[in-house]
């Protein structure tokens, strides 16, 4: 029964991950190319990406203790909810004639807002459901309808965009949300997980913060994520478009196919870590992700077309699992339940947080700097992260 429960459950949960994150790709890609078409600027493009990335900057601490107090499950609704309405409003404000750039910056952060809240209830939840020896492998799956949806996400919006206009995409994104909304009211959770403890908010913050504290490997795995996204999520989120649009005279359909290609190799990494979970610890396929993640990305400085940047995106894709399966896997099997929304409200700080600040630095430096030397400079940073984490033989023996 509880195996038939599972299974029931990881079907679900798959599928839902999939569409919202297929909408999630689509939008992402919809909206720098839309802010980057209007203003024609790299730093404003920055300055809007941040915006879409700052909530988690502001109150995504605070997100992981609403996941601990909160109902994890109607917290994850309502928060694809918000999503849903809110981006939503970017193609009416513009089929409306409200063409400004202030309002779809404003529209990103709202969006984000109820993002921030969704994460840490959503990896908080997942160990309510499955026990503890199958994390790994849950995870790499639920890893693999992301890295699919990345794949098929910007492809579909590559073809949509040939025969349709680019509004269009934020409506295909509000839609996903709406569906994830459906298939999620069918998820079933044993009756023995189905209570949380109650918190006291930010005295549990503090206790949040303190416990991750005394968990050393931990708490420098935490530090190294910080450091790494503020190399690498600025010239994924900006970058990469600049690079395309401005160096290499591409086109948002351009843009699209190099984001799936990425993704397509996202998912031959989830593979990877699934099927090597065994021989490595969880924590050296840690380390040799990042380093990967930096290596590929500062062999863009050499890339002298479109189709050899998608060639090196795949490439750099199959990293992005091996980061983010093995650190979900290692924070979820290393402590308590009672505070998972909380560590993973502070990786999502560590991850879209850092964003924030890395995008808009980007989109400030590369009016002055050439991106490909950008991107060789914050490769080789990314790289460092990677070999500091397998050098330091705690985070590298985590499992």
């Amino acid at each position: 029964m509880t195996v038939n429960l599972n299974k029931r459950n990881l079907s679900i949960l798959w599928s839902a991950q999939i569409i919202s994150a297929a909408g999630d790709a689509v939008y992402q890609l919809a909206l720098l190319w839309l802010v980057l078409d209007m203003t024609n600027s790299s730093t404003m493009t920055g300055l809007v990406a941040m915006s879409a990335y700052l909530p988690a900057l502001i109150f995504g601490l605070y997100a992981g203790v609403m996941a601990d107090k909160l109902n994890r499950l109607w917290l994850m609704m309502i928060a694809s909810a918000g999503q849903a309405l809110t981006v939503l409003l970017i193609p009416f404000s513009l089929w409306f004639g409200y063409k400004n750039i202030l309002l779809i910056g404003g529209l990103a952060f709202l969006r984000s807002c109820f993002n921030t809240l969704f994460q840490p209830a959503f990896n908080s939840f997942i160990p309510m459901l499955f026990p503890k020896k199958r994390l790994v492998r849950v995870n790499a799956l639920l890893a693999t309808s992301g890295q699919l949806a990345w794949m098929l996400g910007p492809f579909f919006a590559g073809v949509l965009l040939s025969i349709s206009s680019l509004p269009n995409l934020f409506i295909v994104d509000s839609t996903s949300f709406i569906a994830a909304i459906f298939l999620l009211f069918f998820l079933r959770r044993p009756a023995r997980l189905t209570q949380l403890e109650e918190h006291n908010h930010w005295q549990e913050l503090k206790d949040g913060l303190s416990y991750l504290a005394g968990q050393k490997p931990l708490f420098w795995m935490i530090i190294i994520t910080f450091i790494n996204n503020l190399f690498i999520m600025g010239p994924a989120i900006v970058g990469l478009p600049v690079l395309i649009k401005h160096i290499l005279h591409g086109s948002a359909s351009d843009f699209a196919f190099a984001e799936g290609c990425m993704a397509s190799g996202a998912l031959l990494g989830s593979f990877i870590v699934s099927k090597f979970s065994k021989s490595f610890t969880k924590g050296a396929i840690w380390g040799i992700g990042l380093c990967l993640d930096g290596i590929t990305y500062s062999l863009l400085y050499w890339v002298p077309s479109v189709e050899i940047v998608m060639i090196m995106l795949f490439l750099h894709g199959i990293g992005i699992p091996l980061i983010m399966v093995s650190r979900t896997s290692i924070i979820q099997a290393h402590t308590p339940n009672k505070y998972h929304g909380r560590l993973f409200a502070v990786v999502h700080l560590g991850v879209v947080g850092t964003t924030a600040i890395s995008s808009a630095l980007v989109g400030i430096i590369s009016a002055v700097v050439s991106i490909k030397l950008l991107f060789f400079a914050i490769g080789v940073g990314a790289a460092l992260c990677g070999l500091l984490a397998l050098v330091v033989a705690p985070i590298r023996q985590l499992n």
